[in-house]
């Protein structure tokens, strides 16, 4: 364990990260855990892997230097990647998508040959069946990324056994993050709590989250941020849920061809509208002989494509090639 204490003593060291990685939950901490867990101690070997941080600090001389990149261009963590000293510093950087990959090649001029992809990855999840008395949504993501908007389409609705169950809160990022942004959003969560058909439950385990996926029908998620990816899009899929969402940012590329997607619309009362005809459309056909054989297929995929089984050995690889080069 001695390399992998190596990496995860750092990332916990490193003061300048906007939160600290031994108390935050979110997407991209906890594919580093993932990582961790499912390659072996010597893949790391010679390996500076810094996540989501473009600090001159964190370069370290004697070894291959590796910047794993989840965020998007316009993050104040991305900012270094605009400067020549620093890229020339980095090895590779390794982005969770093509769309994100190619959105950073633009901005910033980064070489291409130091540019590379590697999905995220999930656990399997096993197939469970679902309710029929009635239609469950769930939202779990942060709640700047569409929840108030879905909120506002879910009371328009108004449907009887139709349900929202809503896991979203700034604790995710730890309680330093939580400190100055949980009070900008305590007013949508009152409003979660206090709306017929909507149960409110916070921030939840990732563990607990997966277990509520497979009772979910619907990941309702009229995204109005970048997502550079979409971890919660990957579990939905996997766990047999339809993915109702925009076409913003890389969502196309990770649902592929099973997500149900709304043209972004920057007039978020237009998006509001179309949001909500859509939905309501897989709401009254998520029965249909058609969309169930849909969902299958889309389990299946998501499930043998997303895998860590997969996902290890790509990154076993990259390491290994990264090595060979350097030596």
């Amino acid at each position: 364990m001695e390399e992998k204490s190596r990496i995860l003593k750092k990332v916990n060291d490193d003061q300048s990260r906007p939160v600290s990685f031994n108390d935050s939950f979110g997407g991209s901490e906890n594919q580093l855990r993932l990582l961790l867990k499912y390659l072996p101690d010597e893949s790391f070997k010679n390996i500076n892997l810094i996540l989501n941080n473009a600090n001159h600090d964190l370069i370290e001389k004697d070894k291959i230097n590796i910047l794993w990149m989840h965020h998007f261009v316009n993050q104040k963590e991305a900012q270094n990647l605009g400067s020549k000293d620093f890229v020339q510093k980095l090895d590779y950087i390794v982005f969770n998508s093509n769309w994100n990959s190619e959105n950073h090649i633009y901005q910033f001029k980064i070489p291409k040959n130091k540019s590379v992809v590697i999905k995220n990855a999930i656990e399997k999840i096993d197939v469970e069946e679902k309710p029929k008395d009635k239609i469950n949504l769930i939202y779990h993501t942060t709640p700047w990324r569409g929840l108030a908007l879905l909120l506002k389409v879910f009371k328009n609705l108004n449907l009887k056994n139709v349900e929202l169950n809503v896991c979203s809160s700034t604790i995710i990022y730890g309680k330093k993050f939580d400190s100055v942004l949980g009070k900008t959003y305590e007013s949508i969560f009152n409003e979660c709590k206090n709306t017929k058909n909507v149960n409110y439950f916070g921030f939840l385990d990732n563990k607990k989250i997966i277990q509520m996926l497979k009772k979910m029908h619907i990941f309702a998620h009229p995204s109005i941020w970048p997502e550079t990816s979409c971890i919660a899009a990957i579990e939905s899929m996997a766990a047999g849920c339809e993915v109702v969402t925009t076409n913003l940012g890389a969502l196309p590329e990770t649902c592929s061809s099973f997500g149900t997607f709304i043209n972004f619309d920057r007039n978020f009362d237009n998006l509001e509208k179309k949001y909500r005809e859509v939905l309501l459309n897989s709401i009254k056909n998520f029965w249909s002989d058609e969309r169930q054989n849909k969902l299958k297929l889309q389990r299946e995929t998501i499930n043998a494509t997303y895998s860590w089984d997969v996902r290890s050995i790509e990154w076993k690889n990259f390491f290994n090639k990264a090595r060979e080069l350097k030596a």
